[in-house]
């Protein structure tokens, strides 16, 4: 089970650095109704991470066995596919952050020109400089428990999420190990990978008075640095799988 793992926790990194779940997590946690639809969110998260994870267990089951000193070409070529896949992401994510430095470099001329004192020149101010999340985002601060439990559910399925959860099935059941050791990893890769939910969760239900500040500076740091964390967590993971991939000829 511990090279199953190995395999396992660069991915699960990957899925616990995930920024838009935390940020929802954290715009929850800021609510009125905050208890029990973070509870809920955080169950909702569970299960897709973990049906999914189970669900391409099963489906890589399915393939050939192959002992692990073997070449195994079909499960090398699925990582490369995976491996390039995430690559091809973090181009997708570093193009939209450059286009948005851009935009932004291209709007800081007219705000200097204008009186910093005028409504104009603070709305620009405020556009250019406020690390706010989308307002789609922000209208999550009135749903209750079952809305947050799809929500929570829902952000599992997001490209990302589907790429690393299939390297982490293939991973987990690729290699011919018994059931429980699958089911042990399994569990391994879902409970890291949820980590980054259910730490500031449950802390934020034991003492939410004392959560409220450091979940705002959060909430802002993640919304001006979301793009690069992204982006260099996919590098790395897309590296990593390939590289595995590229082991297993």
């Amino acid at each position: 089970m511990a090279a199953i793992i190995g395999h396992l926790l660069p991915l699960a990194l990957g899925v616990a650095l995930s920024s838009v779940p935390i940020v929802v997590m954290v715009l929850i946690l800021l609510s009125p109704r905050s208890r029990w639809s973070a509870l809920a969110y955080l169950i909702g998260a569970v299960v897709g991470l973990a049906g999914l994870t189970t669900l391409f267990a099963v489906v890589a089951s399915l393939l050939p066995p192959v002992q692990p000193a073997e070449p195994n070409p079909l499960i090398a070529t699925i990582e490369l596919v995976i491996g390039a896949a995430l690559l091809a992401l973090a181009a997708v994510r570093f193009g939209r952050a450059r286009s948005r430095a851009r935009a932004r470099r291209a709007a800081a001329p007219a705000a200097a020109g204008a009186d910093a004192d005028t409504p104009v020149a603070a709305d620009v101010d405020a556009a250019t400089d406020a690390a706010a999340p989308p307002a789609w985002m922000t209208r999550l601060t009135t749903l209750g428990p079952l809305p947050s439990l799809g929500v929570g559910f829902v952000l599992m399925l997001r490209p990302k999420n589907l790429l690393l959860t299939l390297a982490a099935g293939v991973a987990i059941a690729a290699g011919g190990a018994p059931l429980a050791d699958e089911v042990g990893a399994g569990a391994v890769f879902v409970v890291l990978g949820i980590s980054t939910l259910a730490v500031p969760i449950l802390f934020a239900l034991i003492d939410p008075t004392r959560t409220i500040g450091p979940l705002r500076e959060l909430r802002d740091w993640i919304a001006r640095n979301s793009s690069t964390v992204t982006t260099v967590v996919l590098l790395v993971l897309g590296t990593v799988i390939i590289g595995s991939g590229l082991t297993r000829f």
